[in-house]
């Protein structure tokens, strides 16, 4: 494992692809994850506003 790291270090012709790579990955995942919260925010504010308005004895 350390050969293969040293040898990306010292080719940074192949290490500037790799973490181009693994920075569009992360960032792809981090973009799917704020679109989740964004909408459990807004499903959450909406049951807040739901309950308060029409009351709890549903």
């Amino acid at each position: 494992m350390n050969g293969i790291l040293e040898y990306l270090l010292h080719t940074p012709i192949l290490l500037v692809p790799l973490l181009l790579l693994v920075a569009v990955l992360i960032f792809a995942i981090l973009k799917k994850l704020l679109k989740v919260a964004i909408v459990l925010l807004i499903a959450g504010v909406l049951y807040v506003l739901l309950v308060r308005y029409l009351g709890g004895g549903l």
